[in-house]
């Protein structure tokens, strides 16, 4: 199973963004079951938080637009939720951790606890110092299925 990163979400939709054609390409496979790959709930805030900020898009998405894209979500994706043994389990990630990366030490606790070992992102370095958890782009992903 894989989690599927909020970045790759946000170039799904973004369709002047480089990765859109790979990430939109990702999310159909998904959603047409020849991948398997699971969302939560702190992927679809953060989300949620991207697409409706126009210091992080360039058309940023009204609320009510954005809610509908989360829905849309997860009627594609599975969300797990990995409830206080993610919390539990962040502490031992996290002894290194400072600042805002607390909120990817936080996704690797998550997909600890709920069995998930492959992440599907663009920010490979970002989660290549977290032990047991493989990140891979959705070119990466999509050239093995």
């Amino acid at each position: 199973m894989i989690l599927t990163d909020t970045n790759v979400l946000v170039y799904a939709i973004n369709t002047d963004a480089p990765q859109h054609t790979a990430s939109r390409k990702f999310v159909e496979a998904v959603q047409q079951k020849n991948i398997d790959s699971v969302l939560s709930v702190q992927v679809l805030l953060e989300f949620y938080a991207i697409v409706t900020d126009h210091r992080r898009v360039t058309r940023p998405l009204e609320p009510e637009t954005a809610w509908k894209q989360v829905n849309a979500l997860r009627a594609i994706f599975p969300v797990i939720d990995g409830g206080l043994k993610s919390f539990d389990l962040l502490k031992e990630i996290s002894l290194k951790t400072k600042g805002a990366d607390i909120f990817d030490a936080y996704l690797v606790a998550q997909m600890k606890a709920c069995g998930v070992s492959l992440l599907c992102t663009y920010n490979i370095k970002d989660f290549s110092r977290f032990e047991g958890i493989l990140a891979q782009t959705p070119e990466e992903i999509l050239a093995r299925s």
